[in-house]
């Protein structure tokens, strides 16, 4: 009779010590406390003999296959002076419903614990999916043949219903495995999303707080979500890493959740592989934060995404709208960061514009910088650029920052990184003085940007107007130069569109460049307050153009970075036929003679020139021309003559139109029948001498009267 009342006493004493032992902690979700780490949730503990005590922890019932797994830490704790034996002791896992389950241990070997020693044992048992850890009773038994079932409990563990082993937000937690004993911290969850997947980003870290080192097992991780759905996560390089004692390392966690899964109570779960992989043992669950994709309003600041290569930052700095022919240019300047000491990959980005809420357009990326990977605490700018109808008004304006996941299985997927959201305004473009201009900083791109002149072409019905740019290559060896694209726009919002004589050939160190810059315009049009606004061009290859090389030609869809130049007075005419510059070529006629044939009615123009070329300027000529022209009141027909520039060094076919670079004489003949009877009247003539920039439309750049039938000698100004 005492005996039995004993035993009642044990287990009585045994349910006290489980509410004497839970930590509060794992109960007090909405307890705001510092981060700290935590032991293993202890369910109480249970006297095997004098001095040998076992504590119940960790228990955890968790999804495995289509079952679950139960998994109970059994850490006796051998303060005698003698060795026991856990043969003669076993656990046991029961419903409250009185269903026995099955239990089994990893540790085979663990049978000796010797004195003075702490030895951790692990079970597990399967259980259906509708067994919660509440439902469970724990008990130690000892095996006792003297009495018919051979058992003897020594005490139980009733497990409350508010038991949960879940580590709370921001906390590190102890988790041992196979011997082997780590901290596992998660330290940043960012979410990423695409069409069909949620993609968390996990920062976890693992740290060996013990005194010597440790090689980490092959850990299973899972995101669980509140309906007990798991989900893998891909980590690399965590099976056999080697922390020495008091480091740390951290490991960047990915997985693919479908949307359809609710983004809410979700769970970082770690398991371990036991059965030759066959079963997975539950080591400890971590409550994630719920996190979204970052909202940015402030225009400047940063934002913070991660992916499996590192953590980023990501601003907006500004957004313009511009027009491009019938339509407008939305055009988002963004800055990512990498504020870490290590290189980290360019990203491939893509991104998604969405107006007034309904309206999805996507965007074109403008990376110009010549880079794959970002430094250690430096940024790369990049633009996104879409299109809309220039009568389009837009109230709200949401982009959003994607990427494009380049390996694994899922290659080809859009992740959706930040989002920023903008009420509509736009910003100014900056506006510069032309002899100033701006500068490019792109890697592989540096240059300098400034106005060079501002001619008008006269045309039959229209002008054109034409601005002549000069490029600067800054950077230390030999470069392309960015294409350039724009657009001509007077005070009231007219706007002309500009066409670019872009280069190709690469410059020099210190090479310039010549990008003209030109538009049709109605001949009445006033000139003097017009303004050019002048940025990057964003092409992209179009297979409904061909080139002569079968290949798609690249189109203009937009263009990024503007500056707006105030512009100089217009180009005035030179007085005079020496040093007339068409950059890179320099042009001056020395000699002028003029004769008749009174016979035959025919006259001939003769002229010594110089033509030079400054090899560091490049530029697109190959439609421009000189036009030579003799011009004489008296003399109503007149005369003119295209001269067509060097292009290259080929000058095969030379007709005696075409100039050549160095010291030369061109003689021109025609033949006027009525000349013979004006000869008296003639005294000088104009010389005069246009740039042609495309048929039909010229502007004279240099002129100086001549006297008829006398050899001049042109004086140097």
């Amino acid at each position: 009779m005492m005996k039995k009342f004993g035993n009642v006493l044990i287990v009585l004493f045994s349910i006290c010590l489980v509410f004497i032992g839970m930590k509060a902690p794992a109960y007090a979700a909405d307890t705001k406390t510092e981060a700290k780490t935590l032991e293993a949730v202890s369910l109480g503990k249970i006297k095997l003999k004098e001095n040998v005590i076992a504590h119940i922890k960790n228990l955890m019932v968790l999804p495995s296959g289509n079952a679950q797994i139960i998994g109970v830490t059994l850490s006796i704790e051998n303060n005698s002076n003698s060795q026991i034996n856990f043969l003669d002791y076993w656990l046991t896992i029961t419903t409250k419903k009185g269903t026995k389950l099955n239990v089994q241990t990893i540790n085979k070997d663990a049978v000796k614990i010797p004195a003075k020693t702490t030895v951790n044992i692990d079970f597990y048992s399967n259980a259906g999916n509708e067994v919660k850890a509440s439902d469970l009773i724990i008990r130690v038994i000892e095996w006792d043949f003297s009495v018919s079932s051979y058992t003897k409990v020594l005490g139980q563990v009733t497990v409350p219903e508010r038991y949960s082993p879940a580590t709370p937000t921001n906390n590190g937690r102890v988790l041992t495995s196979n011997e082997v004993s780590a901290t596992f911290r998660v330290s940043q969850v960012v979410m990423g999303q695409s069409e069909s997947f949620y993609r968390p980003e996990i920062k976890l870290i693992i740290k060996n707080d013990g005194k010597r080192a440790i090689n980490l097992p092959d850990y299973q991780l899972f995101i669980m979500n509140k309906d007990n759905l798991m989900y893998p996560v891909t980590v690399s390089g965590i099976k056999d890493t080697v922390l020495n004692p008091v480091t740390e390392k951290e490991f960047s966690l990915n997985a693919s959740i479908p949307i359809a899964v609710k983004n809410e109570g979700w769970q970082l779960v770690v398991m371990y592989p036991i059965e030759e992989g066959k079963v997975s043992f539950p080591l400890g669950v971590f409550d994630l934060p719920k996190t979204s994709i970052d909202m940015a309003e402030e225009l400047g600041k940063y934002y913070t995404f991660n992916n499996s290569q590192g953590t980023y930052y990501v601003k907006l700095d500004s957004l313009n709208r511009l027009p491009i022919e019938d339509e407008d240019l939305i055009i988002a300047n963004v800055t990512v960061a990498n504020k870490g000491s290590s290189t980290l990959p360019l990203p491939t980005f893509s991104g998604k514009f969405t107006f007034n809420e309904s309206i999805k357009q996507n965007a074109s990326v403008a990376n110009n910088n010549k880079i794959i990977s970002i430094k250690g605490n430096s940024v790369v700018n990049m633009q996104l650029v879409s299109k809309v109808p220039y009568t389009f008004d837009i109230s709200k304006l949401q982009l959003t920052l994607q990427q494009k996941e380049t390996n694994g299985s899922d290659e080809g997927q859009v992740i959706d990184l930040v989002e920023f959201t903008n009420k509509g305004v736009f910003d100014e473009v900056p506006s510069v003085l032309w002899s100033v201009g701006y500068k490019n900083p792109d890697v592989g791109y540096r240059s300098e940007v400034k106005v060079l002149n501002k001619m008008l072409y006269s045309g039959a019905t229209a002008n054109i107007l034409a601005v002549q740019l000069t490029v600067e290559n800054q950077e230390k060896r030999l470069s392309e130069i960015q294409k350039l694209a724009g657009y001509f726009e007077k005070p009231d919002g007219t706007v002309y569109p500009a066409e670019f004589k872009n280069i190709t050939e690469k410059l020099s160190p210190g090479g310039t460049a010549i990008v003209t810059a030109w538009s049709s315009i109605p001949k009445s049009e006033e000139i003097e307050d017009i303004k050019l606004i002048v940025g990057k061009a964003v092409t992209e290859k179009s297979s409904s153009t061909i080139n002569q090389n079968d290949t798609p030609n690249d189109v203009l869809v937009g263009y990024t970075s503007p500056y707006k130049f105030n512009l100089p007075i217009e180009f005035a005419t030179q007085p005079g036929l020496r040093d007339i510059k068409l950059l890179p070529f320099t042009f001056s006629i020395e000699k002028v003679d003029t004769k008749l044939d009174y016979q035959n009615g025919i006259v001939t123009l003769k002229f010594d020139y110089e033509l030079l070329q400054d090899l560091l300027y490049k530029t697109d000529l190959k439609n421009d021309k000189f036009v030579v022209e003799i011009k004489d009141p008296s003399y109503e027909n007149g005369f003119t003559k295209e001269l067509s520039l060097p292009i290259g060094n080929d000058n095969t076919g030379n007709d005696g139109t075409v100039l050549t670079v160095g010291e030369h004489s061109l003689e021109f003949t025609w033949t006027d029948e009525k000349f013979a009877s004006i000869i008296q009247k003639l005294r000088e003539y104009d010389l005069n001498i246009y740039h042609q920039i495309q048929p039909g439309y010229k502007k004279l750049i240099a002129t100086q009267k001549i006297h008829w039938f006398v050899e001049t000698a042109i004086a140097e100004e």
